[in-house]
């Protein structure tokens, strides 16, 4: 394969994979150290309280983030202001309605969870729900414009302020409380909007007004996407929430420290899936469905060459990996994190078919699919919890899994004809093409 036809991947991927790589090397550290600082029940409370913020993210970009994305890649430059305004009042108003529910229903919730920890913590945490409104709009106005550099930054800066600020209380103090991890958290958000502004500003021209014809086809793209996210969050966290339920905050703390490690294999899928979104869209808009079929089975071939030798290694190696990222006391999570890396490999396939239906205008499609297949997963992890324990929900996620890759495969191959084969195809022939562009690009 030519040179030229990496351009695009590498242009967009490079600042676009620091960061995903940076978020997740900076949450791998805060396991290093909050595994030897927090007891297990503490951990687990504070694994729920980042499945909590991670939901609550969620939302707000699902109605918002794909929407902005693909109108201003397929839309007049004039029509930019409006997008961006209509956007940031969404914005606006969902945070300030998610803040409203979460003060109302925080506090029965921590009870069904057996965490009444969580209950103070979320509170804290609403000042930095609010700074995500500036946060997110500078994030998905340079995603929109395939500018990946000062979402890096941003999110290096909100990560490593956090970061840092942990290690120098724990040197200082010799120990940390759920409370001024929060706070620190809260702090990262702040430095993180700031950098963000800096870089974002350039596509910030003025001249947008309110209007309800732009606001409307924000929403009405991004209530499937935001169906589709919030299903696709219950399908992800369901197993956590479940072993909460039934078994124990600690509990969580030992599967929470194995989907950290098998996040790390996902980073590649994250990356190609912010590139894919705006290049298929655009694609979309020109009627290049062959464009789109080749960049799925492309995108999921590249990830899969990444993937699969570091979920090997993982898997052959899992206490060895747990005793270093989180310690011995976390050594009998190792038959749980093979099962985790295992169901991860269906993730790329998963993800990549939600960017291809939302950008080819079928996100109904998507939504429809990802509600279906989180139905089942609580059941069957509720099921398989009460019957075997721990291991039940590993599995659970596993069975489901399997299930939503069967049903997304069947929907590719009717729509753009994807083959399953060319997948494989491209993912045996990604490393000696790797192998040449390197040896051409740096001779």
């Amino acid at each position: 394969m030519s040179n030229e036809k990496y351009t695009y991947w590498l242009r967009s991927g490079f600042y676009s994979g620091l960061q995903k790589a940076a978020v997740l090397l900076f949450g791998i550290g805060s396991v290093l150290v909050l595994t030897r600082s927090l007891s297990k029940n503490e951990m687990g409370v504070w694994n729920l309280f980042l499945v909590c913020t991670a939901v609550i993210e969620i939302i707000r970009q699902s109605l918002i983030k794909n929407a902005v994305i693909k109108y201003i890649n397929s839309h007049d430059l004039t029509e930019h202001p409006h997008i961006r305004t209509a956007a940031l009042s969404l914005n606006v108003v969902i945070t300030v309605l998610i803040g409203i529910l979460l003060a109302s229903f925080i506090y029965p919730a921590s009870s069904l969870l057996k965490a009444p920890e969580l209950n103070q913590i979320m509170y804290i945490f609403l000042p930095g729900l609010l700074l995500l409104i500036p946060f997110s709009h500078f994030e998905w106005v340079q995603n929109a414009n395939a500018d990946f550099k000062g979402i890096f930054w941003a999110y290096s800066i909100r990560q490593g302020l956090s970061f840092l600020l942990i290690i120098l209380h724990m040197l200082l103090f010799g120990s940390i409380s759920l409370i001024y991890l929060v706070l620190y958290y809260n702090t990262g958000i702040l430095a993180g909007t700031m950098i963000s502004y800096v870089f974002a500003r350039k596509f910030l021209q003025r001249g947008g007004r309110i209007q309800k014809a732009w606001i409307s086809k924000l929403w009405h793209f991004g209530k499937y996407v935001f169906g589709t996210n919030i299903s696709s969050s219950i399908f992800r966290n369901t197993d956590q929430l479940v072993i909460a339920t039934y078994i124990s905050t600690s509990a969580v703390a030992l599967y929470g420290v194995c989907l950290r490690i098998s996040n790390l294999v996902d980073v590649p899928s994250q990356v190609l899936g912010d590139i894919l979104f705006p290049r298929s869209a655009k694609m979309m808009e020109d009627g290049n469905l062959g464009g789109v079929k080749y960049y799925y089975e492309k995108a999921v071939g590249t990830i899969l060459a990444i993937a699969v030798p570091a979920s090997i290694v993982i898997m052959l190696l899992p206490k060895l990996v747990l005793t270093i990222i989180a310690g011995k006391e976390y050594q009998e999570a190792a038959s749980i994190l093979q099962i985790t890396i295992l169901y991860g490999l269906f993730l790329p396939f998963i993800k990549q078919f939600g960017t291809i239906m939302d950008s080819i205008g079928a996100p109904k499609t998507n939504f429809i699919v990802l509600t279906i297949t989180a139905v089942c997963n609580i059941f069957i992890c509720i099921l398989l919890t009460r019957r075997i324990g721990i291991m039940g929900a590993a599995y659970g996620c596993m069975i489901s899994y399997g299930i939503c890759f069967l049903i997304t495969q069947v929907i590719l191959y009717r729509k753009l004809h994807v083959n399953l084969f060319n997948v494989w195809k491209y993912m045996l022939k990604f490393y000696p093409e790797c192998s040449v562009f390197c040896n051409n690009a740096f001779p």
